[in-house]
């Protein structure tokens, strides 16, 4: 990093603030004349370093008001099913992913009895930590049935693509139906070190049995999600003849 430009240098100094919430969403960020000050750069340099961590999503401007710490908080909807590429693309943020392990194996005790498995049953096995504008958000582990998906991790880049649309373009498989759980946890050292959290901060563990359009389950999913980056939302109805 010592070699990098000057600006990419501020500007990962002002991130790493915004990172450990010195610097909170919707706060103001010191202007370029005062950063320029503060850091002892020109005020271009003040102006390219803002203008790197706006291209990252990280801060935004305001007409005659400045430069704000961005909203990091991202809204998931419970009643809809979709992959996690398709719901934050539909949001306008950007999203990709890195991929912590991938292969096809034997299920493990509880992937097998999710999806009803023979003990020697295989899955195609993808651990990726899935960023959001840049920041790590959540890990996520998901197994798919080796028999319905034949060679399914050589068929995409899933650093960048959509698992599910490989599955529907490739082998007709269409998430349909999926039963979903939410838990509250703390993170681990493990979750902490990967999604750059504290120890013991507030995470949200979802799992996630997913069905296709002949109502067979096909992939079995285990998430964790930053406390602090996501709110998962769910319109509900009172139903019929219930009294309130």
């Amino acid at each position: 990093m010592d070699n990098a430009p000057l600006y990419l240098r501020i500007a990962t100094d002002l991130e790493a603030e915004i990172e450990a919430g010195s610097l909170k969403a919707g706060e103001k960020i010191e202007s370029e004349r005062a950063l320029s000050e503060r850091m002892g750069v020109s005020r271009m340099t003040a102006r390219q370093a803002l203008r790197h961590l706006l291209s990252k999503g990280l801060v935004e401007t305001r007409t005659g008001q400045g430069t704000f710490v961005g909203s990091r908080i991202m809204e998931q909807r419970l009643e809809t099913l979709s992959g996690f590429t398709e719901e934050i693309r539909r949001q306008g943020r950007q999203t990709s992913s890195v991929i912590v392990a991938s292969a096809t194996r034997r299920a493990d005790e509880v992937t097998a009895r999710a999806l009803s498995l023979s003990a020697a049953a295989q899955v195609h096995s993808l651990t990726r930590v899935r960023f959001v504008d840049g920041l790590p958000v959540a890990l996520e582990t998901t197994d798919v049935v080796a028999d319905r998906a034949p060679g399914l991790l050589e068929l995409a880049d899933f650093r960048t693509s959509s698992l599910y649309a490989t599955l529907g373009a490739q082998f007709g498989i269409v998430p349909t139906r999926a039963e979903q759980t939410l838990m509250a946890g703390l993170a681990d050292a493990h979750v902490a070190r990967t999604l750059h959290a504290e120890p013991g901060s507030p995470v949200l563990n979802l799992t996630r049995l997913t069905r296709d359009q002949n109502g067979n389950a096909f992939e079995f999913v285990r998430s964790t999600y930053r406390g602090d980056f996501f709110v998962m939302k769910v319109n509900l109805s009172l139903g019929d003849g219930t009294a309130a």
